[in-house]
């Protein structure tokens, strides 16, 4: 198996799949770069008691974000926190910081529809995010409670050697729609080979469709939306593909 997340978040998976019994290689499509603080981050984390919520969709978010707390020397007052997953739920409680939303389903129009349940009419709502975030949760919020997306990290492509993917491949796993888009252009006409005859697992519906996109015959989608989810979801796919 494949992982194409970023380097330094790869090994908790492949650890995991390891663990299940799969043979799994890194192969680094993309990485993960904070954005440093500027005039306008700055004004506004001196602004920061001003928001009622803070919304995290993803763990990233909430790892770039509380290394600008730390570099302002802010610290967080009365927010109310919301996190779309475990995940991003666990890299807050790390730093002691308490959750007081998540939704049962670990996507992010779940944490829209929950928040719209949860915001009171004109509250003010801050959300750290990557420049490749969706606005879903924005998106849904605007006309009940006033929204602030900051970028607070980059997701950048990365080209990792092709030499580093084995010759043979059953699963190529991928975390993100981005992943997929980069691991194309990483593996270049080599990428032809693996449409018909490897299978790409998919954290959700939205990066199944872009390998669909891209030209994976064979597709895998989790209906839980994290690390374990799409373990299970690989392990039911061979299950199948062994009594059929």
């Amino acid at each position: 198996m494949v992982v194409t997340r970023a380097a330094e978040q790869s090994a908790s998976l492949i650890s995991k799949l390891e663990e299940a019994g799969a043979e799994a290689v890194s192969f680094p499509v993309l990485q993960i770069v904070k954005v440093n603080l500027d005039p306008e981050a700055k004004t506004l984390l001196q602004r920061l008691e001003e928001f009622d919520w803070l919304v995290f969709t993803s763990a990233n978010g909430v790892g770039c974000f509380l290394q600008w707390l730390d570099e302002s020397g802010k610290k967080l007052t009365a927010q109310k926190i919301a996190a779309v997953g475990p995940k991003t739920a666990s890299r807050l409680q790390e730093s002691g910081i308490s959750i007081d939303l998540i939704p049962d389903k670990y996507e992010g129009k779940e944490l829209a529809r929950d928040l719209m349940k949860s915001v009171k009419p004109g509250s003010r709502v801050l959300i750290p995010k990557g420049n490749l975030a969706k606005a879903t949760v924005t998106d849904a919020l605007q006309h009940l409670a006033k929204v602030t997306e900051i970028t607070v990290y980059e997701t950048r492509k990365a080209m990792p050697s092709i030499e580093m993917l084995p010759g043979k491949v059953d699963v190529i796993i991928f975390m993100s729609p981005s992943s997929v888009v980069y691991f194309g252009e990483a593996a270049g006409d080599r990428q032809q080979q693996y449409h018909q005859n490897t299978a790409a697992a998919c954290v959700g519906p939205v990066t199944e469709e872009k390998a669909k996109e891209f030209g994976f015959h064979k597709r895998i989608s989790a209906t839980d939306y994290t690390e374990e989810g799409i373990i299970k979801a690989v392990k039911s796919y061979f299950r199948e593909e062994t009594t059929s």
